[in-house]
């Protein structure tokens, strides 16, 4: 499953200032589209866990960790990682 990520131009500058350099991640970044419909915003495509991988270097961009939040809820995946138990 391809989940879609959407960034606007703050959070995606704050994603990649936090991806070390020869991460697998920086691809990610490098294939990200720019939109220009509604301002400058970015979309990136991934599966699950590169999505749970770039929480892990989002650490400091609240943009960045809501946006991978609601993608993984909109394709109704848990947010929390690993699921909380009920």
């Amino acid at each position: 499953m391809t989940l879609k990520i959407f960034l606007d131009d703050k959070s995606f500058h704050c994603l990649k200032q936090c991806i070390p350099p020869g991460s697998r991640s920086k691809f990610l970044l490098e294939k990200a589209v720019p939109l220009n419909f509604f301002g400058s915003n970015t979309v990136i495509s991934c599966d699950e866990p590169e999505a749970r991988n770039l929480l892990l270097y989002a650490s400091h961009c609240p943009g960045v960790i809501a946006s991978i939040h609601k993608a993984l809820r909109s394709a109704g995946l848990p947010a929390e990682y690993p699921p909380e138990s009920t």
